[in-house]
């Protein structure tokens, strides 16, 4: 059996859907005669933690765990926060309000941490990657990003020891919209962008989620990816009945993702149709939202905080609509959020909303999954709303029938697809993969 190393941050227990990917392709591997090796953080600091994941890990993965020094640490310390506070992705974001102190602390993440906040991690992680190398007889490393900091140690590991190597990414690197969030001087900038080219050139092989990254990708350095979706795993499908008409969003609902659409949609709906519809947020909101929820507080709107991703697909069988506000961004038809692999897994109807809709639309119309609508279009959403509101009301639940329609976006399915690419760049002369 062949051995790849993979080197990535997210690992469990880190929650979120940073680690869901990696995980998914390291318990399917060794189906298609290859051996993960995993090369880790001790001790990550986690926007998000589920002990749950842990029991995912196939017992014969070997995993090596490797110090760093975390600056989110120092973070807590210099802007008097508790050393336990877990600091969302979205942290570092400049907001009003903010003390000097939180002014500075993000300047220095932005202009002096570059690619981001984990390069701590370079010195121990290509000193044990080296030795893992040798000793584990490795075939090929595979890097998945962000933070991108795991692609510059990819890089290293593979000029020092001449071993192929591919560069995989879930989200842009200089383009992606919270980097974009982050101001910098013209030379952080440039620096940012001369590490990004410089990976995208040196990787005998690029991969991303979706044909719109890769494109950012290619414009940089040439056209050398292989598209894998994230993918998901089928559930076990309980056909749950509810007391309402559930509808569930799950995740970081940004800045970028205002829900006003869907509360005005739903304050459109007959009284008795209103009276048993539900809204329910899983995760984290951005602060900046507080006033819309005040303004909509008579409809039934609950908040949960995060759940670990097996209770958060329990609790989706019993939902009606999965809302998935697509993001408000200069690329938003170039990008596929990982949600949407876990609300395709659920069989639900998903209510997309978004101005620039692309891949996601394509994906919804492929599988039978649900619609896009434009945030404008609030009678369209309460259109799509009433429908579905008659199918629940019928059963007490909803079910889609396509599942021979989402095997393209399973997870097996995309390993397979993952492998082939492996052996392609072991079997390449010239060491680069093209299509």
């Amino acid at each position: 059996m062949k051995k790849v190393l993979i080197i990535a941050y997210y690992w469990p227990p880190a929650g979120g859907p940073g680690v869901q990917r990696v995980l998914r392709f390291v318990n399917y591997l060794p189906q298609f005669g290859w051996q993960p090796v995993v090369l880790t953080v001790e001790k990550g600091d986690y926007p998000a933690i589920d002990e749950s994941l842990l029991g995912k890990i196939p017992p014969e993965c070997k995993v090596y765990k490797t110090p760093i020094l975390e600056p989110h640490r120092l973070y807590r310390k210099f802007t008097g926060k508790a050393r336990d506070e877990k600091l969302p992705t979205y942290v570092l974001t400049p907001k009003s309000g903010d003390s000097f102190k939180d002014r500075f602390a993000k300047w220095l993440r932005r202009n002096v941490f570059i690619p981001d906040s984990r390069i701590g991690w370079i010195p121990g992680a290509v000193k044990a990657g080296g030795e893992i190398l040798q000793s584990e007889s490795i075939d090929l490393i595979f890097s998945s990003s962000p933070p991108h900091t795991v692609q510059l140690i990819a890089k290293k590991l593979a000029r020092r020891s001449g071993k192929k190597w591919i560069a995989d990414f879930r989200d842009p690197w200089t383009e992606a919209f919270w980097a974009k969030d982050l101001p910098k001087t013209a030379l952080s900038k440039r620096i940012d962008l001369s590490l990004e080219k410089s990976v995208l050139r040196a990787a005998d092989a690029v991969t991303t989620v979706s044909a719109g990254v890769a494109q950012m990708f290619a414009a940089k350095a040439g056209n050398r990816y292989r598209i894998i979706h994230n993918g998901f795993e089928p559930p076990e499908i309980q056909k749950n009945r509810s007391e309402t008409f559930r509808i569930m969003f799950s995740g970081h609902l940004s800045k970028h993702q205002p829900p006003e659409a869907l509360f005005r949609a739903v304050d459109l709906l007959p009284e008795a149709l209103k009276a048993k519809t539900e809204i329910v947020f899983v995760g984290n909101v951005f602060e900046g939202f507080e006033e819309i929820f005040r303004r909509y507080r008579h409809l039934n709107v609950q908040r949960k905080p995060y759940l670990p991703h097996r209770e958060l697909m329990q609790y989706g069988q019993g939902v009606a609509v999965l809302f998935n506000p697509i993001v408000r961004i200069d690329y938003a038809e170039s990008i596929v959020g990982a949600k949407l692999y876990d609300y395709l897994a659920l069989r639900k109807p998903i209510l997309a909303v978004g101005d620039r809709p692309g891949i996601s639309e394509a994906i919804l119309q492929e599988t039978g999954s649900g619609k896009v609508l434009a945030y404008e279009d609030i009678e369209g959403i309460a259109g799509f709303l009433r429908e579905q509101y008659r199918l629940w009301e019928r059963d007490g639940y909803i079910l889609l029938d396509n599942e021979a329609r989402l095997v393209p976006y399973t997870t097996r399915y995309n390993v397979e697809e993952l492998v082939r690419l492996f052996e392609d760049v072991l079997a390449s002369r010239e060491g680069s993969v093209k299509k």
